[in-house]
């Protein structure tokens, strides 16, 4: 099941229980079957907006205790509208993901931007996928090694590009990728309409019907093997998953008693954000463009470099034809895909040699002034000299610390269900290099108790995990373990949070006992 090449069975709540290896069978025999598909009956998806917070430098705030400039946050959060399929139409959109993408796969070997679409594609070598790390390192080699020339590099992202693909175009490709045709299969067809045509319950308001009975899933007393499906209140959505919660409502509830939460999207384009499917489509989309821009970047004058990963690419060229391959991008993107880049999405960056060192900085579009910011892509900051992971990223690993931290404490101190002990080993796991490493995961041998067999997953390890591998795959380009120092503070931030949090559960238990000896 684990090593399924399209089922992936998911655990989140939505209409209907979650799915079973037991069903796979089935799954297979119903979803691979396109007279039946033609006529299936999708459930609405289940729609959450995601607020995406930033934090920028207050440059000119007065100094903290600690000797930093405060950070405020950005007056509007980036918010992704999501949409989640019910557990059965999940594996519809994930099988003919799969299908889509082994002919999109074989068009590209005709292509010459193979190379060049890196995301939502398994590339690699001798069974190791590649990944956003070997993709910025691939586009910092291309500026390193042309440093004897004056380089412009252009890193822009598409302007709500899922929800602005359009229907029209959207269906040529697809058929096109398929079998060369201008219509789809009628099963195919079914799938695309149940996109463009969504429908939705919003999250917030489904969880509101049913708060005071969703589902969940407990294990029975005495028998931790042994699990069973019981309804129950739960005051607040962020808690659902604490309290192992596997669905709203059952279908048979839902289409009696809550059709009136259905919402049909009235959009003209665009398809949903979250599907199996979505990625794979956004690349078929984007086949013209993608091969116009190569057209562009190979041309005998130019020779530089273009990658996509999904709306997000870079085009690097000779500073001459700056000018030209801005207008030639913005124009190719509204032309051929009726999509936008935006000015403010757009990031000029240039890249030359400065009193024997070679540099980069970001330069305005339209003024060509220069700022003394790098160039950032994929997550690194890149200058000319070293590349580094952003400090974002580090930002919001220990945001998240912080948060865990408050979270075990409060448990410790409020959860009747459980002791006055902070939980130190899942914050050991999660949050240092003790939980860094990936490993091979096993289960119980069901032939023999007393044994264990190899699993097909990985425990991924943590956010440390991540900056040791990119450290590993930059350390030849960077010529050292700048990206690996970054991390150095990790660990005593790590125990300053759990000093702290010893403490406050200690004042706690002292001042609860000397009030029951005054009581």
């Amino acid at each position: 099941m684990e090593d399924h090449p399209w089922i992936k069975l998911k655990k989140y709540p939505h209409i209907g229980f979650p799915l079973e290896p037991k069903d796979i069978s089935y799954l297979e025999n119903y979803i691979t079957n396109p007279d039946v598909i033609a006529k299936h009956s999708f459930l609405p998806f289940l729609h959450r907006t995601i607020f995406q917070r930033k934090f920028r430098a207050n440059t000119e705030g007065v100094l903290n205790k600690s000797k930093k400039r405060t950070r405020v946050k950005a007056i509007r959060p980036k918010a992704r509208e999501i949409y989640f399929a019910s557990h059965f139409d999940a594996q519809i959109y994930s099988y003919y993901s799969y299908l889509l993408s082994e002919k999109y796969t074989q068009l590209l070997k005709t292509k010459s931007f193979d190379k060049s679409i890196v995301a939502y594609r398994k590339l690699g070598i001798e069974g190791k996928n590649k990944c956003n790390i070997d993709f910025a390192l691939e586009a910092f080699k291309f500026i390193k090694r042309n440093q004897d020339k004056e380089l412009t590099v252009i890193v822009a992202d598409v302007t709500n590009f899922f929800d602005s693909l359009d229907h029209k175009i959207l269906k040529q490709k697809w058929a096109s990728v398929w079998d060369g045709s201008i219509t789809l299969p009628k099963d195919h067809y079914r799938v695309y309409k149940s996109l463009i045509n969504m429908r939705y319950v919003n999250e917030d308001l489904l969880f509101r019907n049913y708060k005071d009975r969703i589902w969940v899933k407990t294990f029975i007393e005495n028998d931790p093997k042994q699990s069973q499906k019981r309804q129950k209140s739960i005051k607040h959505k962020r808690y659902l998953k604490d309290n192992n919660a596997i669905a709203y409502c059952d279908k048979t509830d839902f289409f009696k008693n809550s059709l009136n939460l259905i919402t049909k999207s009235t959009r003209t384009e665009g398809i949903p954000q979250g599907t199996a499917l979505s990625a794979t489509l956004a690349n078929i989309y984007m086949i013209d463009f993608d091969q116009e821009v190569q057209d562009f970047i190979d041309s005998d004058n130019i020779k530089g470099f273009y990658q996509r990963y999904s709306d997000d690419l870079i085009i690097i060229i000779p500073r001459e034809f700056q000018e030209e391959a801005i207008k030639r991008l913005r124009s190719l993107v509204y032309n051929k895909v009726k999509l936008e880049i935006q000015s403010k999405k757009t990031k000029v960056y240039q890249f030359q040699e400065v009193n024997g060192t070679f540099k980069g900085f970001e330069v305005d579009e339209l003024t060509g002034e220069k700022t003394n910011k790098t160039l950032e892509y994929l997550g690194f900051e890149y200058n000319g000299q070293r590349a580094i992971l952003k400090t974002s990223g580090y930002s919001k690993f220990y945001r998240a610390m912080k948060r865990s931290f408050k979270r075990s404490t409060s448990l410790a101190i409020n959860a009747k269900s459980t002791d006055d002990k902070i939980h130190k080993s899942a914050l050991y796991k999660r949050f240092t290099y003790k939980g860094a490493k990936r490993r091979k995961l096993y289960t119980s041998d069901p032939q023999n108790p007393n044994k264990f067999k190899e699993r097909f997953r990985y425990d991924w390890g943590n956010y440390l995990s991540y900056v040791s591998k990119a450290n590993d795959a930059f350390r030849q380009f960077n010529q050292g373990d700048q990206i690996k120092r970054q991390s150095r503070n990790a660990w005593s931030n790590f125990h300053v949070l759990m000093v702290k949090s010893l403490n406050k559960i200690e004042l706690k238990k002292k001042l609860f006992s000397s009030f029951k000896k005054i009581s």
